[in-house]
């Protein structure tokens, strides 16, 4: 993407001072990219294709743990675009060109599809691959992207940002339920495949032009310098060592990735316990979608007005109670409730988390706070998913569903107890 379609705000201002024409163009330009984006992933995705590609394949569910486990490769990429690009007063061309090869793996969807469609174990290795790779590559812009975001937009709307992406991605999801539905009627297999695969890969490099044409409000107090990796990595350390907020923070987001074994395979028990087929692959990406609009609009609006904490503790609350009713969910009323309230506590979480990361650091420090807690996050996150893979196989989804249940409560109180109630955003390092 050629920098000169880049539109940059020249002066560094703070977010309250934004003039409102370029708040505005950002927030809705940021969150039409990222709901197309997010729209896209949907559609090839663990929510949508790949469970019934892995029953038609022959492939268990219980592998679908391996994806939720790849997107936390994104937390390897922080430390690496902070070192790089960290300390850059503009960062959106970066992000641009990491956001081009961020984007590429996902054409072993439908090439996978079309070559490998009777290796069922095949696929599963290229479809891992490719949101291993991808989510590795985007996580080295990712805590980038986010300061670009967040400085464009005034920070009384950060709710509002984080939620809108989702609410745009909800209201394209009813079209994508619709594209899916034609397709699947209209092509055998796998043409179905590969035309939903080719479909969602065009779709991400539309989110691409998108970001090209937001107006970057550069960062203040900024070193204007790559720094050593190794340096990079120091500085994490002592963020983990001085902060014992951050610490909590950790330790609570540990115990609420028991609660992603729910979201992780909430669809493949649909599909099991409802024996739908390919025809029917609408109904999980409806009722992942239509209860989104609602969902997020209530979460931005929550973020905003009462903080992030109250809403990471409701959303742990919330993946609690949903995980303790999927053990008893066996017909489609049951979990048309459980995907309803299972959207609102996931839309909780997407929009408090960010927000509250954006609040704790000042400006110049956000990337390398993002990498920080994003690294340290990762490991305990990967050793649930793992863990949840094993269970599945060996004991069912309901007694993994009850696991899920136990650790958001714990997760739920130590973000009660814990965690600082921050409602504006850090001027120095929050201790």
């Amino acid at each position: 993407m050629a920098e000169s379609s880049i539109a940059t705000y020249a002066v560094s201002l703070k977010p309250a001072e934004l003039p409102l024409n370029v708040h505005r163009w950002n927030l809705w330009v940021s969150g039409t990219e990222a709901a197309i984006y997010i729209a896209a992933a949907d559609m090839m995705g663990p929510m949508t294709l790949i469970p019934f590609l892995f029953n038609r394949t022959g492939i268990d569910n219980s592998w679908l743990g391996l994806f939720t486990i790849s997107a936390l490769l994104l937390a390897l990429g922080g430390p690496v675009g902070t070192a790089i690009a960290g300390g850059r007063e503009r960062k959106l061309s970066f992000c641009i060109k990491v956001g081009i090869l961020q984007r590429l793996p996902f054409f072993l969807v439908p090439i996978g599809a079309t070559f490998f469609f009777s290796s069922p174990y095949v696929l599963l290795v290229l479809f891992v691959l490719a949101w291993a790779a991808s989510n590795f590559v985007g996580g080295i812009c990712a805590p980038l992207y986010q300061v670009v975001i967040t400085n464009g937009t005034r920070e009384s709307s950060w709710g509002m940002l984080m939620s809108l992406r989702y609410v745009l991605a909800a209201t394209g999801g009813l079209i994508t339920t619709g594209f899916v539905w034609w397709a699947n009627r209209t092509f055998i297999l796998p043409h179905n495949y590969i035309v939903i695969g080719w479909a969602g890969v065009a779709m991400l490099f539309v989110s691409l032009y998108i970001v090209s044409q937001l107006h970057e409000v550069p960062t203040a107090q900024v070193s204007g310098r790559s720094e050593p990796l190794s340096e990079t990595v120091r500085q994490m350390g002592r963020i983990l060592r001085d902060h014992a907020s951050t610490r909590w923070l950790i330790l609570g987001q540990f115990f609420r990735a028991f609660g992603f074994l729910l979201g992780t395979y909430m669809t493949a028990v649909l599909i099991e316990r409802c024996h739908l087929t390919e025809e029917e692959m609408w109904i999980p990406l409806l009722l992942s979608t239509l209860p989104a609009i609602a969902a997020h609009m209530a979460a931005g609006w929550l973020v905003d007005h009462w903080g992030a904490k109250p809403a990471l503790v409701l959303s742990s609350l919330l993946v609690a109670v949903n995980s303790f009713y999927a053990t008893y969910c066996y017909s489609m009323p049951a979990f048309v409730v459980l995907f309803l309230s299972g959207m609102f506590g996931g839309s909780l979480m997407a929009n408090a988390w960010p927000t509250l990361l954006t609040k704790q650091a000042p400006a110049s420090g956000r990337p390398l706070y993002f990498s920080t807690v994003s690294l340290a996050t990762a490991p305990g996150n990967v050793a649930v998913m793992l863990a949840g893979i094993y269970l599945v196989r060996v004991a069912g989804y309901n007694v993994v569903f009850d696991i899920s249940a136990v650790g958001a409560l714990i997760s739920a109180v130590i973000f009660y107890a814990k965690l600082p109630h921050i409602r504006t955003a850090a001027q120095e390092w929050f201790e």
